[in-house]
């Protein structure tokens, strides 16, 4: 007959083995679930000296954890097996009844329970268990060795590639959390627009964001400081560009501090005597199909605030400042100069507005809260342009599902003002009128 103790060791030791499991199985959850960054800055502290990746070093703690909870998961049923053939005679019986309780008692305590409850404190229990991790992973470092080069090996037999470096957040994940964090409140939708914005810098080229060639203020070198002063206070601007015969030769920049400056060491009786290039500055020249991102780095480089936009022949696009890249992320920014509404959109009634043509549609979109199609136009001009086929004249109308446009005021060449009517708003205006008249008759 066996010794009770035995049983009783047994018992205590086969639970002892179910804890470590839960624990193995809470680790690894809060392993994969932990920050990315918080992994990567753990991975160069930990593992400097050996200049792992941080791609490796995430595969070392996992295949240590895996292999641990496997050990003592198999540990564990047998020794249940064991115990179980001690007192049920038939083998056949007692196997199958060890494997079923084990297996519930493993998947309950060792698998499941654990892994909720990592996963609603991932931070707390990765504090907790990575020094232990690690112990493990050293311990075990040649099995794992062992292990992750036979699995890289199955990986590259069954045509795939073995990833040493990737990164942690990748846009998708980025675009994920932004999207959960709007669904939960803890993003508002002006925090989630500029977010996007920021993202969305590498794909937006500078000729989206420019302001065109033939809206370009500008002055002649061989003009005076006081003619270029007068034009700086007329147009309220900071900087203007300084053209030599013809705007696509742009020359230099004229800084309005620069004159001042010069104004308030000579005086004001030598501004007529003084030509604008003796003042200006080097221009910055970019492609128009430079990404804004790039042009960001750029002026912050080279601090500065202006440049050139030339087209493939090197004739001059526009002109781009520090102010539309901003506004790309923020949205319009006012100045003391500006009104409170959108400069380029006048609300007229309820659900119609007065828009400039010259207006990107990124910037109507944002306002007004409706989608252009995709195509090769920048503008409310170019899209009507397309949609026309011909310069439209004051009066003629274009209209889809959704929206309704009018050209209000066109020159030969161009179209200047369109009344934007959205649809879908008045049918929503109608039907609440038509609601309260209902309501009204009933009382």
């Amino acid at each position: 007959m066996e010794d009770p103790l035995s049983y009783l060791w047994n018992t205590l030791f086969i639970a002892v083995l179910i804890v470590l499991s839960g624990f193995f199985s809470a680790s690894e959850t809060a392993l994969t679930s932990v920050s990315r960054h918080r992994l990567k800055l753990l991975a160069k502290s930990k593992e400097e000296e050996e200049e792992e990746s941080e791609v490796h070093f995430f595969n070392k703690l996992l295949t240590a954890l895996l292999i641990s909870n496997n050990m003592v998961n198999i540990l564990a049923s047998s020794l249940a097996a064991v115990m179980f053939s001690r007192i049920i005679s038939s083998q056949s019986l007692s196997a199958i009844l060890s494997t079923l309780v084990m297996t519930f008692i493993l998947l309950i305590f060792g698998e499941i329970t654990p892994k909720i409850l990592a996963r609603q404190n991932s931070e707390r229990l990765f504090e907790a268990s990575i020094k232990v991790i690690v112990f493990l992973s050293k311990i075990l470092s040649p099995v794992i060795t062992m292990f992750i080069t036979i699995a890289n090996s199955v990986v590259k037999l069954f045509g795939g590639h073995v990833v040493q470096e990737t990164p942690f957040i990748t846009m998708d994940d980025i675009a994920s959390y932004l999207e959960m964090g709007r669904e939960e409140g803890s993003i508002t939708h002006e925090e989630g627009l500029m977010i996007e914005r920021t993202i969305e810098m590498d794909e937006t080229l500078v000729k989206e964001i420019m302001i065109p060639r033939i809206d370009i203020v500008a002055v002649e070198e061989s003009q005076t400081l006081r003619e270029a002063m007068e034009i700086i206070v007329e147009e309220e601007y900071s900087r203007i560009p300084v053209y030599r015969e013809t705007i696509d030769n742009i020359v230099g920049i004229c800084y309005a501090k620069d004159v001042l400056s010069f104004i308030a060491q000579r005086g004001m009786d030598i501004v007529d005597k003084v030509l604008v290039k003796e003042l200006m500055r080097a221009p910055l020249f970019v492609p128009e199909f430079m990404p804004v991102s790039e042009l960001l780095k750029e002026f912050k480089a080279k601090k500065m605030h202006m440049a050139i936009v030339v087209d493939e022949y090197g004739g001059t696009a526009g002109i781009v400042t520090m102010e539309d890249i901003l506004e790309e992320i923020f949205g319009e920014i006012m100045d003391e100069y500006d009104e409170g509404e959108h400069i380029g959109i006048k609300k007229v009634t309820e659900n119609s507005y007065l828009v400039d043509a010259t207006l990107s549609l990124n910037d109507i979109e944002r306002e007004l809260r409706i989608e252009f199609p995709e195509g090769e136009f920048d503008t409310l001009a170019g899209y009507l342009l397309e949609k026309f086929k011909h310069i439209p004249k004051v009066g003629e109308t274009y209209e889809d599902e959704r929206i309704s446009f009018k050209v209000v005021a066109a020159s030969r060449n161009k179209i200047e003002k369109v009344l934007v009517t959205i649809k879908h708003e008045m049918e929503e205006n109608t039907q609440k009128s038509n609601d309260k008249g209902d309501g009204n008759d009933e009382d």
